[in-house]
Formats: C-alpha cells, structure tokens, sequence
C-alpha cells in the first residue's frame, strides 16, 4: 500500500511540475456576440419531419428499415419469411403490413409496388444502403396533397447525398457468421459531385438451418448545376439478395421436445429478388421566388418467395408450401411548378403538378415443394397506369394562423389478363376509376403550444382485385377503389 501511495504522489508532483497552458492567461478575453437564427416556420400538418443523418449513423447498421426508427410512431419488424422479405410497418395505429398504408420514396420515386404477387403496396427497403441517406422526410396522416397512392397513414421519402467529404472503407462482424461491407467514395465534389457506394451482407442467423441471408446493394449518383439557378441529379441502384427463412413452427412441438426452438419445419422457405432502378430529378429557381421541377424514374424487379404457413393441413403428402413470383417494368415522373410570393398582402405560395406511373406485371401464385413448382393457383399480366393532377395552397393570414391544402385527382387505368385457362382464379377485364381527394390544415399559433386541425380523404390501391377476385372487373359492382377519410383529435400538439 505504501509502494502505491508513493507513486501516486510522485506523479501528482510531475503533473504539477508540467502544467501547460492551451493559451496565453494573461491574454484579453474576447467577447462574441449572440447570432440569432431565424426560418420561417413551414406551413404543414403537425406531423411532418425531417431526420438528418446524425440521427442514425451513430447506430450499427443491420438491416436498412431500422432507420425508420427514429420517426416517433413508426415501428418496423423483420416479417415471417426470412431476412430478405420486405419488413412489416405500424404507424399510429396503422398495421401496414407491407407498405399497404404507408408511401415509401427514395428522391421522390415509388418504392411501394402496385398489384404485387405477395400483396399490395409491397415496399421492400433492402436496396437502400444507410450510409447514403443524407436525410428522412417523414409526413404521419393523409394531408399531404402531393402524395396519393397507399399515403393512408403516412409517407416517407429517403433523400440520399450528393458526395462524401471522406473516402470510406468498412467492415463489420458479429455473432452467427454476420459480416457486413460498405465502401464509398466521391471522385468529383465540385462542379460534378459523384458518389458511388456499395454494401455486401451475410448472416446465417441463430436458426439449425442457417439462413444464408446475403445481400449485395450498389449506387451510383451524379449530381451537377448546369446553370446558377438549376440542378440536375441522376442516379442509379442495383440490389440482390438470397435467403433462407425459419417460418413459422407450432408451439406444442417445441414444448413436447419434439422440435427445437431454432428448428423449422419445412427449411426450404425463403426466396430470392432482385431490383435496379434509374432516376432523373432538375429542379430551375427564378428570380422571382418560382420552382420548376421534373423527375422520372425506371425501375426493374423480380422476386420468388417461397412460404409454407399451414405445412401438411390441406397436402398431407406433398406439403402446403407457397410460390410467390412477381416480375415488372416499372416507370414514370412528375413534373410541376411551385411559386411563393403574396396573396392580397399575405404571404403564401402554391404549387401545382402532375404525376403518371404506369406498371407492366407479370404476377403467379402457385404451389411448391422444395422451391420446386407442382402447381399454379392464378397467373396473369397486368397493365396498370395512373394520372394524377394535383393542386396545392399554402397561405399565413396571421401571425398565429397558417393555412395548407389542396386537391388532388387519381385516375387509374387496369388491364388484366390470365395466362392460366384452367387455374381456380382467372381475374381479367379492364376497367378504369376516377377519384377527388381534397385535403386541408388549419394550423394555430405558434405559443407554447400549437393547435393543428386537419381533415383528407386518401386513397389506397385495390391490388387484390386485380389478382385475387375470381370475378371479371365487368362485374364488380362500384368503383375500383379504396378510400379513408382522415379526422384526427383537434388537441394541443407541442410544437
């Protein structure tokens, strides 16, 4: 003990010996002014955000849903199904499952598939890499008028960055042969900036039978100003990825010892996709405070999903397992302007724009065992096209009241066509359906607290009579389409 204490002592003594000072102590002491920041408070609904990247790059990166996180309300979870499998959402008390209620974008192009061959509004986010991501644009509720198709319960838009300052070169590992790799670099950062990024995963998971779950995600992005006042943006993205998944197992085999909780049942479960897309954005600022804007996009996509939920119930011999293929060309844009200035003395600015999508689908469901086809329950070709004008106000006629809202058209175009003369379902026909979604806000203050009002009618896409009605759309009574209106609680929100 005294050995310890002596040279504890000594070293205090060399510290005090050593004292170095950052700067001079007898210098004058410069005082710095206060900088006030001021915005101007946007006029939106009380539920729309913008989550800056810091928010989760600080976090380790797994599976690239989980930065949705970080929006306050919004739950994402890895579905049954494997690893590989589009997750599932919950947004304020909205079970989403897929994407069925909630928009997904990525610089403004449609993440969320229309008709698709597991389910409507299937978003899978697995091509994002989130160490790109400059930011997260989150909107809760249906009042946005610039969105329209599965925008029931929100929306959310993923902005990647232009460049990195840094080169960067990782890898990371853990537990159940998990690897992960990411490189990313800007050779351009000035007139041109380009990044280029790529990702590599791999797990097996805890499960007996391992998952294999890899997963391979590029992009490549330019992003330039061909004059002072434009921007144009191009991009690229190819994913791909493999799995397998545990499924579902019954409770009283794993409690009886019987099965292993990692075991599985049927360990071919599991599925393989593959997505690449393209997309153009410009935008044009005049001086008079005037945005013109126009983007487009292409996408291509595939996906083989391989589920057994009942096991033996209905097969005893061969199985109940599932195939799910979805193959499509996928492309379209909008193009609109956007001006603020004043209205008889107020400040406000309106924008008014039109969107057209169109999907060309090659959709089966069939039977499989072992990923091996036996049969097929319904296989068609689906051509679905939209065209949505849309116009938007927004205007503060006070200091404590602000105004949003607008009006938006859906008009919708389906052609289905079967491609299986003696399956069980045979959807076919063609039909078209029209829609008005008005939207509004009302927004009160700001004191301590501020007091929103909003109401809309939103749209979500009827993907299910398009595959899964065995009637002809000539007799389906009604519209083809699906609508919620959106009251909300009138209460003090905290701004």
């Amino acid at each position: 003990m005294l050995a310890v204490f002596l040279v504890v002592v000594i070293v205090w003594e060399v510290g005090l010996s050593s004292e170095v000072w950052a700067h001079d102590p007898e210098a004058p002491t410069i005082e710095i002014p206060e900088v006030p920041v001021t915005a101007e408070r946007p006029v939106a609904a009380s539920s729309q955000q913008f989550i800056p990247d810091k928010e989760y790059l600080l976090q380790p990166q797994g599976r690239p849903a989980q930065v949705l996180r970080l929006i306050p309300g919004l739950i994402a979870v890895e579905h049954s199904g494997g690893a590989g499998k589009a997750d599932q959402y919950f947004l304020r008390g909205f079970d989403a499952d897929h994407g069925t209620d909630i928009a997904f974008f990525a610089d403004g192009m449609p993440i969320n598939f229309r008709s698709h061959a597991h389910g409507q509004g299937y978003a899978d986010l697995n091509f994002i890499i989130p160490e790109t991501i400059e930011g997260i644009d989150a909107y809760k509720g249906a009042y946005h008028v610039e969105f329209g198709d599965f925008d029931t319960a929100g929306a959310v838009n993923f902005k990647t960055r232009e460049a990195v300052k840094e080169g960067v070169v990782q890898g990371a590992g853990g537990q159940f042969d998990t690897q992960r790799y990411i490189l990313m670099l800007s050779p351009t950062k000035d007139k041109v900036r380009t990044l280029f990024a790529a990702e590599g995963y791999y797990t097996n998971g805890p499960f007996i039978s391992d998952n294999r779950y890899f997963r391979f995600n590029g992009l490549a992005k330019a992003t330039m100003n061909p004059t002072l006042r434009s921007e144009l943006s191009v991009a690229g993205s190819f994913h791909k990825a493999q799995w397998n998944a545990s499924g579902e197992i019954p409770l009283r085999a794993v409690e009886d010892g019987s099965l292993d909780r990692f075991g599985a049942i049927d360990p071919s479960e599991g599925g393989k996709t593959t997505r690449a897309s393209g997309r153009l954005n410009y935008h044009y600022d005049t001086t008079s405070g005037g945005r013109f804007f126009a983007n487009a996009y292409a996408q291509y996509y595939r996906l083989d999903l391989f589920t057994n939920f009942t096991f033996f119930l209905n097969n005893p011999v061969n199985g109940d397992g599932i195939q799910q293929s979805d193959r499509r060309v996928m492309y379209g844009g909008d193009i609109g302007w956007r001006q603020a200035g004043g209205l008889l003395g107020m400040a406000s600015a309106a924008t008014a724009g039109l969107q057209t999508r169109v999907d060309s689908i090659h959709a089966r469901i069939g039977t499989q065992v072992k990923r091996v086809p036996l049969g097929t329950t319904t296989d068609s070709d689906i051509l679905e096209a939209s065209y949505s004008p849309y116009l938007k106000l927004e205007v503060q006629p006070l200091l404590w009241m602000r105004l949003a809202g607008g009006v938006r058209g859906e008009l919708f175009t389906f052609d289905v066509r079967n491609r299986c003369s003696d399956c069980a379902e045979q959807p076919a026909g063609k039909t078209t359906s029209a829609l008005v979604l008005p939207k509004a806000n009302l927004i009160l203050g700001p004191w301590f607290i501020d007091i929103r009002i909003s109401n809309a009618i939103s749209w979500r896409h009827p993907e299910r009579r398009c595959l899964h009605a065995a009637s002809r759309f000539s007799q389906i009574p009604g519209s083809a389409s699906e609508t919620s209106r959106h009251i909300p609680s009138t209460g003090p929100v905290p701004s």
